[in-house]
């Protein structure tokens, strides 16, 4: 996909955002829970990268994984997916909300803990001047656009996690493995950017 035809193709994804979004007042506790992650492309880049990040080494959950930047809606959200995409970027990241050109959300994916996931994509303007959160980001990994439209990069493999062997994909991107719910949401990313 060359530069203009992937330019021409996130315009015509634009205006989606909206509707997208989770109905109704925001989960109540021990309801179902919502997440909303952040997939910025790097637009001015000749590789046109994907902003994912290594999780701190110290976090609870998935602790060292690649993962894209993003986490559980709060109530200041007001169940707005795209505003808790952004917020979690700019937490974890130092992205500010306003340098991201939100252009759709994808459908909504559930994780291993049963919860649903909205991705946002979006694109940047410019090269941010990272500030990672310590305790949340150990790096920021910009990985070309091209490697996630390739399918045959898409891996179905088994891996153990919480001690029981899943089905899973598996991404091995120069060493590093982007696996799980992150490699089905940006696979979802090639079936919007490539419709059959």
């Amino acid at each position: 996909m060359t530069p203009e035809q992937l330019h021409h193709r996130l315009s015509t994804l634009g205006g989606a955002a909206s509707a997208s979004a989770p109905p109704g007042p925001f989960p109540a506790p021990g309801e179902d829970r919502v997440a909303a992650v952040l997939i910025a492309l790097l637009t001015t880049e000749p590789d046109c990268p994907v902003i994912l990040t290594r999780r701190g080494a110290d976090m609870r959950h998935h602790a060292g994984e690649i993962s894209l930047p993003g986490g559980l809606l709060e109530p200041e959200d007001n169940t707005d997916v795209v505003h808790a995409a952004l917020r979690e970027a700019d937490e974890e990241l130092g992205l500010p909300p306003n340098t991201v050109q939100v252009r759709t959300v994808l459908p909504a994916l559930r994780n291993s803990s049963g919860v649903r996931v909205y991705p946002v994509l979006g694109t940047l303007t410019q090269r941010p001047a990272w500030r990672l959160q310590p305790t949340e980001v150990s790096e920021v990994l910009e990985v070309p656009l091209s490697f996630f439209l390739a399918e045959q990069h898409y891996l179905p493999r088994h891996r153990y996690y919480r001690g029981e062997l899943r089905d899973t994909l598996v991404m091995d991107y120069g060493g590093h493995a982007i696996w799980g719910l992150t490699a089905r949401i940006m696979r979802e990313l090639r079936r919007a950017l490539l419709p059959a």
